[in-house]
């Protein structure tokens, strides 16, 4: 059973992790037991490249990055495929483990009926439930924070597809599948409005939408002067020793970053937090080097 974006959104009305109380505690035991820190993915979605084994709570916590990254960036971010599809997996497995667990144990609910029995069994699979709403809130509003930007910079996202010669596969990278059907939907949608209710009663030469040489820009870009406050937290793999951009002096690891305004070069150490115009790090936050905070 796959899950996609529209799937998850699907949700927010519905309660998919409701279960009957009474269960056994042994299959709930065993339930919580499948979903250990080690997790080998379904090798045959990657086109039988077979997947290292990746922690749970590694995605999870990269997931936490990607979500705060993006609520605090004033542009849009690359979409982390690899990691959205293990997590929608995991989430939709999960969801039917706590379906099963109910619906395979209903018929064993006279095998304790007393109070403190009930609560003792239930209390596993209520767990289960709460970290599976956790997860799936933060995909949520990770989904959304993203589709804002879509609607916001549509007419700069279509001119960044137009500029490699109209073909989607330019912002692959950067939106979903599901996210670039969208941005073409809301695009023709917001192109229609435009036409019916201003464009077609001005001049042909007053009808673009896309102008950047008048006084004003009509393409809504992010803003790269943007103040951030970021946290420096090094190569994604730890590896110090590797990373060619990374300074030691003495005891502590930096970064060399230029101001351009001031024609300042800034210091930015490991572990340290700064404020500083995202066109400075941007590289640095693309490279997995530092986090919106």
């Amino acid at each position: 059973m796959d899950v996609n974006i529209d799937d998850i959104l699907a949700e927010l009305d519905q309660d998919t992790t409701a279960v009957d109380y009474k269960v056994d505690a042994s299959s709930s035991q065993n339930a919580i037991n499948s979903t250990n820190d080690q997790t080998v993915l379904n090798s045959s979605l990657t086109n039988t490249k077979i997947q290292p084994t990746i922690s749970l709570e590694k995605d999870y916590k990269l997931l936490l990055r990607h979500w705060q990254n993006e609520r605090f960036s004033p542009e849009l971010l690359p979409y982390p495929h690899l990691l959205m599809e293990r997590l929608l997996r995991r989430v939709s497995t999960q969801i039917e483990s706590i379906e099963l667990i109910s619906m395979n144990l209903i018929d064993n609910d006279n095998v304790d009926t007393s109070k403190n029995g009930n609560n003792l069994n239930m209390l596993p699979l209520l767990v289960m439930e709460a970290e599976l709403e956790r997860v799936k809130f933060v995909i949520r509003s990770f989904i959304r924070c993203r589709l804002s930007k879509i609607d916001k910079f549509s007419l700069y996202l279509r001119t960044i597809r137009d500029n490699e010669g109209g073909n989607d596969r330019s912002i692959n990278g950067l939106l979903s599948e599901s996210e670039v059907v969208y941005h073409q939907k809301h695009f023709n949608i917001l192109l229609k409005i435009f036409n019916n209710s201003i464009l077609q009663h001005l001049p042909s030469e007053l009808q673009a939408i896309n102008d950047t040489e008048g006084s004003v820009n009509m393409i809504d870009a992010p803003d790269w002067d943007k103040f951030v406050f970021v946290l420096v937290t090094g190569p994604p793999n730890s590896n110090f020793s590797e990373d060619p951009l990374l300074i030691k002096s003495q005891d502590k690891f930096y970064y060399n970053v230029t101001v351009e305004e001031l024609n300042e070069d800034i210091e930015l150490t490991v572990g340290s937090i700064y404020v500083l115009r995202y066109s400075v790090i941007k590289t640095l936050l693309t490279d997995g080097k530092v986090q919106l905070i």
